[in-house]
């Protein structure tokens, strides 16, 4: 009979190292069904990274900007241009809510902006239409 000195034997597996509350289920605050509320992804050092401004809300901002600055100069040019910016300005901001993008300021500022423009141009087209009628 001869005794083995146990290198002819594979080494054993180890088990894989496992926290008190791991169940084999996704990790803790993370649900893939409903992106509405999941975390934000964290840093490396423990801190929640910010999203990243987006150029829809940029956009969004600087076409109501020159909507409601021009607006007074050539209307019919202007408010299909302010439309825009306030269609820009709410998918923008409908994102940051999701955390999908950052610029919220620019977003609810293009918003106010387009929004505030076509109440101008309404009243001043409500305004001429008044005088030509009044003139007759």
């Amino acid at each position: 009979m001869s005794a083995s000195s146990g290198w002819d034997y594979p080494p054993p597996t180890p088990e894989p190292a496992r926290t008190p509350l791991d169940n084999g289920s996704e990790p803790v605050g993370y649900n893939l069904e409903d992106t509405r509320f999941q975390q934000p992804p964290m840093h490396p050092y423990g801190y929640p990274v910010a999203p990243l401004p987006t150029g829809q809300a940029t956009a969004g901002f600087v076409l109501s900007l020159v909507g409601f600055l021009t607006g007074w100069v050539l209307p019919v040019v202007t408010v299909p241009v302010m439309v825009v910016g306030l269609v820009l300005s709410a998918v923008a901001l409908k994102r940051c809510r999701e955390g999908l993008a950052g610029s919220r300021g620019l977003a609810i500022a293009g918003l106010v902006l387009g929004i505030l423009g076509l109440v101008l141009e309404a009243v001043m087209v409500v305004f001429i239409l008044a005088l030509w009628a009044w003139g007759r």
